[in-house]
């Protein structure tokens, strides 16, 4: 059971680094969605240490908020 716990965190970790990469290199809002998920079950893990590391699980609503703000800066580009 641990095995597979630490094969997604790894794998999840790697997806979300390489799709927030991609989102900030080409401001793309599906690569920032990718990392919304991607970083679900990391932030899981940080929420149940100690304080200080604790606050790194509330990064997906950072994401979230970016997500937002990059697919309505896509949707003015559109229709401008």
């Amino acid at each position: 059971m641990g095995l597979i716990i630490s094969i997604i965190v790894g794998v999840s970790t790697m997806v979300a680094f390489l799709s927030l990469f991609l989102a900030v290199v080409k401001l793309s809002w599906e690569a920032m969605l990718v990392c919304l998920i991607a970083s679900l079950p990391i932030s899981m893990y940080f929420l149940s240490v100690n304080p200080p590391y604790s606050f790194l699980g509330f990064t997906p609503i950072l994401f979230l908020i970016l997500t937002i703000v990059l697919r309505r800066r896509s949707q003015k580009e559109i229709t401008q």
